[in-house]
């Protein structure tokens, strides 16, 4: 019970972040066409499940039971797997770590068959916070979007920017992608305008006031309140923040 109140009084901080409308001189983000098929544009449809931190995989290594075995993906992102080493594994695809395990194994065996499979899913959620009406975790269901997960928060406030909704997705132990999706567009038909599938562990946040400046919502809003986030958000524990990206939905 005292972890629950914790992490939601640190979420309820966090929604709290004000933010202003920034003018820096950092380029901004391009738009996107729907008919753009480039890989930023492809980030915004569903994917082949991609490991998560908790998920549970067996590793199955043909005609060598010591090096079979089920591992869990550990809160850094990564498993130890025998006679393969340390793996970072948060992010890929069973198929993307099979090969990378059968690389590794190459030092020990000649051909190793290797399959790995997905045992156990974690649980999983994603975050809403910022101007909705109930901000805070939210289970996580295949195939979600941003205007499910608002939707699931009781729906945005008065208050909140629709026409500038951010999401913020960790790709890697450093590594973060930012996507600003016009949500208003998408609830009012106003323009052709493509939902954006989520994946667990995102963060949507509905802001007070228009970010024109996405580099200077990282700076304010995630920077500053890094530990929060490493603390107490599932998914972002042992992240630092190196690099990021920053893509425009249509």
């Amino acid at each position: 019970m005292q972890r629950i109140l914790g992490t939601t009084a640190v979420l309820l901080v966090l929604t709290g972040v004000q933010l202003g409308c920034g003018s820096g001189g950092h380029p901004q983000p391009g738009p996107l066409s729907v008919a753009d098929r480039s890989p930023a544009a492809e980030r915004a449809l569903p994917e082949a499940y991609r490991l998560h931190v908790g998920d549970e995989i067996y590793i199955l290594v043909l005609e060598n039971d010591d090096l079979s075995r089920t591992v869990k993906v550990q809160p850094d992102g990564k498993i130890t797997a025998p006679g393969a080493g340390e793996l970072h594994v948060a992010g890929k695809t069973v198929g993307e770590v099979a090969e990378h395990l059968r690389s590794n194994l190459r030092r020990l065996l000649r051909y190793p068959d290797v399959s790995v499979m997905l045992s156990d899913y974690a649980e999983q959620q994603i975050y809403v916070l910022g101007e909705v009406k109930q901000p805070g975790a939210r289970p996580y269901v295949p195939a979600m979007t941003t205007l499910h997960a608002v939707g699931a928060a009781a729906g945005p406030l008065p208050s909140g920017k629709m026409s500038t909704v951010i999401i913020l997705r960790r790709s890697g132990p450093s590594d973060m992608d930012v996507y600003r999706v016009n949500l208003k567009a998408a609830m009012d038909g106003s323009v052709t305008t493509r939902d954006f599938f989520l994946q667990p562990y995102d963060v949507v946040y509905v802001p007070r006031t228009i970010i024109a400046e996405v580099n200077l919502f990282v700076d304010q809003f995630v920077r500053k309140n890094l530990v929060a986030f490493t603390a107490y958000i599932e998914g972002w524990k042992t992240f630092h923040l190196g690099d990021w990206r920053s893509y425009e939905v249509p």
